[in-house]
C-alpha cells in the first residue's frame, strides 16, 4: 500500500505541474497576442470548461453589465473567492512555515464549484462558451 501510495505521488506531482504549466503558457502565449484565451478543452475536445468565461465575465462586471457578467460564467464570483481564500490560507502557511497544502474543505469547495459551474455551462448553451 504504501508503495502504491508513493507511485502515485511521483506521477501525480509531475503530471500535475506539466499541466499547470501548459496552462500558464497556454493563456499567457494569448494575452500577450492581445486576445482572450480560448478554453483549452473546448480548442482540443469541443467541450466547455468550468472556467471557461471567466475573463469575460469579469470585464462584463467591470463594465456593470451584470447579467452579461452572470451569463458569461455564473459561477465567477464563487472561483473568485475560493481563490482569495485559497491565497490567504497558503499565505499563512507560507509565513508559518507550514507545510503548503490547501485545507480539505477549500479543495472539496473547488470541486463542488467547478462541477456545478461545468453543468451550468451546458445549461446556458453554447453561446457562453
Amino acid at each position: 500500500m504504501l508503495y502504491e501510495v508513493e507511485m502515485m505521488r511521483r506521477v501525480v506531482r509531475p503530471v500535475a505541474i506539466g499541466a499547470f504549466i501548459f496552462y500558464l503558457v497556454w493563456n499567457v502565449t494569448w494575452i500577450l497576442g492581445g486576445q482572450i484565451p480560448p478554453s483549452i478543452l473546448r480548442s482540443m475536445f469541443g467541450l466547455p470548461c468550468p472556467t471557461t468565461g471567466g475573463y469575460r465575465s469579469v470585464l462584463a462586471f467591470c463594465e456593470g453589465n451584470f447579467a452579461q457578467s452572470f451569463l458569461f460564467n455564473p459561477m465567477m464570483p464563487a472561483y473568485i473567492l475560493l481563490l482569495v481564500c485559497s491565497i490567504a490560507v497558503l499565505l499563512r502557511q507560507m509565513y508559518n512555515r507550514e507545510r503548503l497544502v490547501l485545507r480539505p474543505f477549500i479543495a472539496w469547495m473547488w470541486c463542488v464549484s467547478l462541477v456545478i459551474g461545468w453543468a451550468a455551462k451546458f445549461v446556458l448553451g453554447k453561446q457562453y462558451w
